[in-house]
């Protein structure tokens, strides 16, 4: 460390004997020298550097060669690193880890602060999305683009939200799964959205989709959801309609489908689930409707028969969506990748007792999808 810090000195000392006779050149005059204290990775540094000025723009050219902006008292790559851990694992956590590492003290107000910089940065890269969209980009040529949607809850310390529970929407594109090694597949051409509201982070993928793709007569768009509310089939209808794509297959998620019939037949015989499965692979309705009409024979209460009433329509009006891909001639790999997805998600903003604010749910969903 003190070699880094003896470097760094020297570092600053070339640096302003380098930049001088340029700022002369420019027509700017040395006016003093004053000092700054800023956290590095290598340590807490009180440096000194020149203040120069044209009469009507003041300078500091080593801040800018350090990339220092004003009243920021914590380098990019420190701040980078504090962020960064954020996505991994709790704020207090952060502030151990980099005095362990580093040797630095840190708050958790500081570790706050450079994630609130960090959105201030996501903001003016929305921003500046609708400057680059305009711009003329090569679109992508897939036969086949695969879109899925799922929501992810998460607890919130929001008084005014029904159960404490918030649904963060999520949405993965993709144009197929290859093999990179054993066990091993990648999906190509990834992008992920997330977001507290579902109507906008829908929009975002639309406008991904038409700005990125090129949609011809001959593609195929694929989708898998749960179908739960926001990700109905209708729409995953309306996203495809919305970019004219003509020829758009949905299914219902065999993970969510299979889960849902395993908990609601836990009680009953395994004969009754054994034969809703096989009527779902075969993609019979008919032999479901009889495994349906049998179950019912077997209920016994008003509560029981309004479950079962609830579930019975559902797997009715949704049935086409349980086809496997192969039904239609398509590949299967590469649907039902959500739960995957999530994962990184989960990991960080479940269980353990957490609790967020919808604002910090926003943001740190954000974040960790970057890394």
């Amino acid at each position: 460390r003190r070699d880094n810090l003896a470097g760094f000195y020297q570092f600053i000392e070339r640096y302003e004997r380098f930049i001088a006779p340029i700022m002369r050149a420019r027509g700017y005059k040395r006016i003093n020298k004053v000092k700054r204290t800023v956290l590095f990775t290598f340590g807490e540094v009180t440096f000194e550097r020149s203040r120069w000025s044209n009469g009507k723009r003041v300078r500091i050219p080593v801040d800018e060669k350090l990339g220092l902006a004003k009243r920021i008292s914590i380098s990019k790559e420190l701040m980078f690193q504090i962020t960064r851990l954020a996505t991994l694992v709790p704020y207090r956590k952060v502030v151990e880890i980099v005095e362990l590492m580093y040797g630095i003290y840190i708050s958790k107000d500081t570790v706050i602060r450079c994630l609130n910089h960090a959105e201030k940065l996501l903001k003016e890269r929305e921003d500046y999305r609708f400057f680059e969209e305009s711009e003329e980009v090569v679109k992508e040529k897939a036969p086949i683009i695969y879109l899925e949607g799922d929501g992810v809850m998460v607890k919130v310390a929001d008084s005014d939200i029904d159960n404490h529970r918030y649904d963060l929407s999520h949405f993965v594109i993709h144009t197929g799964s290859r093999k990179i090694r054993k066990n091993r597949f990648e999906l190509q051409n990834k992008k992920e959205f997330v977001g507290i509201k579902n109507a906008l982070t829908r929009e975002k993928v639309i406008d991904y989709l038409y700005n990125h793709f090129e949609i011809t007569p001959q593609t195929l768009l694929i989708t898998n959801s749960d179908n739960g509310h926001g990700y109905t089939p209708y729409v995953f209808d309306e996203i495809a309609k919305a970019l004219g794509v003509k020829h758009h297959y949905h299914f219902w998620d065999s993970y969510h489908l299979n889960q849902k019939l395993r908990t609601y037949y836990k009680n009953f015989p395994d004969e009754l689930l054994d034969g809703a499965f096989e009527a779902i692979k075969k993609h019979s309705k008919k032999d479901l409707r009889m495994i349906l009409d049998t179950t019912e024979s077997l209920l016994v209460t008003k509560e029981d028969e309004a479950t079962f009433s609830k579930l019975r329509l559902k797997l009715l009006q949704n049935f086409k969506y349980t086809a496997h891909p192969n039904y239609y001639g398509l590949p299967h790999a590469g649907i039902g990748i959500m739960e995957s997805q999530h994962r990184k998600l989960t990991y960080r903003m479940k269980k353990r007792g957490m609790y967020w604010s919808v604002h910090g749910l926003d943001r740190m969903s954000r974040l960790i999808l970057l890394n």
